[in-house]
């Protein structure tokens, strides 16, 4: 009966700890999006630079960098080259770690133009 009673009190603890081994794994440890990839731009009349400063151990896929201007007409954009990683969305793909700064040449706005930019 005593040895009933202990393996009873030891499954309690152990599916306790296994129990929280799985809660650690649930709790994600990322941090939002503006500060893995904090943004900014420049402007200077016709020409922007946006500008990303990344977080170490995050980095941004070239191919999700969008420009969409709203009234505004802009020149194709000339994205540098970034690092090859094989992902395990995209496979191989290219990618942008520590900083990326990217130019736009604005060919003509109007009033209350804009550009929304996704990444």
């Amino acid at each position: 009966m005593a040895l009933r009673i202990i393996t009873l009190v030891l499954l309690l603890c152990s599916s306790q700890a296994f129990a929280g081994l799985f809660d650690a794994q649930n709790k994600t440890q990322f941090v939002p999006v503006d500060q893995a990839f904090a943004f900014d731009f420049q402007q200077a009349e016709h020409k922007l630079t946006l500008s990303w400063q990344i977080k170490p151990g995050y980095y941004l896929y070239r191919q999700q960098i969008k420009i969409v201007p709203a009234g505004a007409d802009i020149a194709s954009l000339a994205i540098p080259k970034g690092t090859w990683h094989e992902d395990e969305f995209y496979g191989k793909t290219e990618i942008f770690t520590r900083q990326l700064n990217l130019p736009v040449s604005v060919n003509a706005a109007g009033k209350g133009s804009s550009l929304s930019v996704t990444y």
